[in-house]
């Protein structure tokens, strides 16, 4: 039996887009193999519950990951406090914007760090756990902590 060789550009056309055939065709193929396994899920059943439980690792994993979120978050917010409340200008119009910028960076450090501790770490307890309290010290606001206790 020859075979006909392929066409490239049959992807690219919509000549047969509205062929009903074409798509009663498939709806009985899924049919079929919907009832075939209909069988096995009823076997199934009885042997997995409906709602699997979290593991314990996950659980950790999640609950260490949103004590992490909190801390960052309440940093982020007096990183803005710390900085807002310091009066320093540069002197030159370069060193303002330079002034400027590393401020921007030191509010946007503790999300930075955080983002990249949970993507760096995925399914890793011990060691997310350790980076995001390693960030906790780098991280700690200073002029705010200063501000308070002065």
């Amino acid at each position: 039996m020859p075979r006909t060789p392929p066409d490239d550009d049959s992807a690219l056309r919509w000549d047969d887009v509205d062929d009903p055939s074409w798509v009663e065709a498939q709806n009985g193929a899924s049919q079929g193999k919907a009832e075939a396994d209909s069988d096995e899920v009823g076997e199934l059943e009885g042997r997995f519950s409906a709602s699997p439980e979290p593991s314990r690792g996950s659980l950790a994993l999640s609950l260490v990951t949103a004590v992490g979120a909190l801390v960052y978050l309440v940093y982020s917010i007096a990183w803005i406090v710390g900085v807002s409340s310091l009066p320093l200008n540069g002197p030159t119009l370069v060193l303002e914007v330079l002034y400027q910028f590393a401020e921007f960076l030191a509010i946007i450090a503790s999300a930075l760090w955080f983002v990249t501790a949970v993507m760096l770490t995925a399914g890793r307890l011990g060691r997310r756990a350790g980076w995001l309290a390693l960030g906790t010290l780098v991280l700690l606001p200073w002029p705010f902590v200063l501000g308070v206790l002065a």
